[in-house]
């Protein structure tokens, strides 16, 4: 091999060698972005998931409990029986055809 031959090798080497780390560096930035990417989806998917259980252990709550919450679930409701007190005994059949 002579002198010539050898430096035109040495200078394909670091051509190849610069070729090389230059594609590394895209294939790096590249696979850093596409993991950033979906990183952040993954961080969206999350949050969306918390809030939709939120909401669902809040549609829960009301069903349990009522539009007051727990703080008024012993609150009287529309409909609900009133109670004896509040209306008048009704008599007895029996009695009034004794009568």
């Amino acid at each position: 091999m002579t002198p010539a031959e050898a430096i035109e090798t040495a200078e394909l080497a670091d051509a190849e060698i610069r070729y090389r780390n230059q594609l590394a560096r895209e294939t790096a930035e590249a696979a850093y972005e596409r993991g950033q990417a979906d990183g952040y989806l993954r961080a969206i998917a999350d949050v969306k998931a918390v809030q939709h259980g939120l909401v669902l252990d809040a549609q829960l709550e009301t069903l349990r409990y009522g539009p007051g919450g727990r703080a008024h679930f012993a609150d009287p409701r529309p409909g609900d029986f009133p109670g004896r007190a509040a209306r008048p005994p009704e008599p007895d059949a029996e009695l009034e055809a004794s009568i």
